[in-house]
């Protein structure tokens, strides 16, 4: 386990680059699994594969959504353990989280084994378009137990001060899923179901590497099959304090969903393939902002807990920097190369190319704003201000962009549903930063901005949310 003296005293930038790069890193790795079935798939099926894989991958987040409540509510409570000096507690945590993560796994198998053909339905896909998406869905479903391992243990590895060993996790996973999709789709011609057994092999290697980790002599919050336990009250304060990573998921999910069934209504299943094709690019900005944002989490969680708010200060200041000059990256990069990018999924389709630019160049200013709102809700989470947390989430989607999904398509047809995402970002961005300066005010100052957003300083650490 990394020494907390480090976390305490190392200087921020040091610290920032342990964490965030080996963070960012295997989250990029972790996601690019869905870019590599994507880009298989985009060459060795076309376009109906794509529109496929694209309409059953809302289903998928959720998944992904339960697996950050748990694995990132669990790593959040124990950095704010740790830094009270409450190393039992962190290990209680940890021993109520995993047999969680089981029990929930088989559920969300049966679940989803009993209504991917209900889902579809409901969405309007039908033909080859609902065969496909509904093969990928059934052996993605069967496989949640060791989807959930990956995806939540990989924040509490970082916690135990490992992040190198979290990322090579990961890393050994994606090396694995490229090495399978090739084997299972091009050259078997096992098409979308090839690519979902390939995606199931490889994070179900990374989730069993992790829980190893767990039960090794190298391990700080060491587990014991003994010591497994179920309580109610720790199972409430993790998924409470999760629930804000659940929406940030879970919000994703019903973005991916409304915009497929709009996109459905304004435009055909080519606008929904172009939407897959953007999606799986801006999906690895996403995940850096998303790297930067979490990496950050045991920084910020432990100091916070220790009342050293100056370093906690340092460390959202940094995250910050780092969020907005990704972002402007990325949208130069696709102002200069939108073609050759959207080229990598699919190069045989004029009309596919036409509709993907048109959509990508109205999407990509998303870019600008996105990293900054997705900060604000972990930096949030981290502290244990849940409702601050899960307002950016949630307000996001349901005070910006459904109105705005609602309103647009109607006035300019497809290119409304492509603007809808950037605006409400945007929107969202002014909400979140005027809740951040008022945290730095109070970070800086060592004291509440007001009675109604902050316990006192002498209570800071014994609260338990907002």
């Amino acid at each position: 386990m990394t020494d907390e003296r480090e976390i305490r005293s190392e200087s921020i930038e040091k610290l920032f680059l342990k964490f965030v790069f080996p963070a960012t890193i295997g989250l990029i790795v972790a996601g690019i699994q869905g870019v590599i079935d994507g880009f298989f798939i985009g060459n060795a099926v076309g376009s109906q594969g794509l529109a496929g894989v694209t309409l059953a991958f809302p289903a998928l987040i959720v998944v992904v959504a339960v697996g950050h409540m748990i694995g990132i509510g669990t790593s959040s409570l124990v950095a704010l353990a740790r830094g009270r000096g409450d190393l039992q507690e962190a290990i209680r945590l940890v021993h109520n989280a995993f047999p969680l993560l089981l029990l929930v796994g088989i559920g969300l198998t049966a679940f989803g084994l009993a209504f991917s053909d209900s889902y579809l339905l409901l969405l309007g896909a039908s033909g080859a378009v609902f065969a496909m998406a509904n093969a990928y869905l059934k052996v993605l479903f069967a496989g949640s137990v060791f989807m959930l391992l990956a995806i939540a243990l990989d924040p509490l590895v970082r916690n135990d001060g490992k992040p190198g060993f979290a990322m090579i996790c990961m890393v050994v996973g994606v090396l694995i899923n490229l090495v399978l999709d090739y084997i299972f789709v091009m050259r078997m011609g096992m098409g979308v179901t090839g690519a979902a057994i390939a995606t199931v092999i490889a994070f179900s290697l990374s989730g069993i590497l992790l829980s190893l980790y767990f039960f090794s002599r190298w391990a700080g919050l060491r587990l014991k099959y003994r010591a497994f336990c179920l309580e109610p009250g720790t199972i409430f304060r993790i998924m409470k304090v999760g629930l804000p990573s659940f929406a940030m998921q879970f919000s994703t999910s019903f973005l991916l969903f409304t915009n497929n069934y709009m996109l459905l209504k304004y435009g055909s299943e080519l606008a929904v393939s172009g939407y897959g094709i953007i999606g799986y690019v801006f999906s690895t900005f996403s995940l850096i902002f998303e790297g930067i944002a979490v990496g950050t989490q045991p920084i910020i969680g432990f100091n916070y807990g220790a009342r050293c708010y100056s370093r906690v200060a340092g460390t959202l200041k940094m995250a910050f920097i780092s969020c907005l000059g990704t972002g402007a990256v990325g949208f130069m990069l696709l102002s200069i190369f939108p073609e050759q990018v959207i080229r990598i999924f699919n190069h045989d389709s004029p009309e596919l190319l036409e509709i993907t630019l048109n959509g990508m160049g109205i999407f990509m200013f998303a870019l600008l704003a996105q990293g900054t709102v997705m900060l604000g809700s972990v930096y949030f989470q981290s502290i244990n201000r849940v409702r601050s947390a899960l307002f950016i989430q949630l307000g996001k989607v349901f005070l910006f962009f459904l109105p705005l999904l609602l309103i647009l398509p109607p006035l300019l047809g497809l290119n409304g549903v492509w603007l809808a995402t950037p605006a409400a970002e945007f929107l969202m961005l002014m909400v979140v930063l005027g809740l951040l300066w008022k945290e730095f005010c109070f970070l800086k100052n060592g004291k509440p901005v007001s009675e109604e957003s902050y316990c006192p300083a002498s209570e800071i650490v014994l609260a338990p949310n907002d």
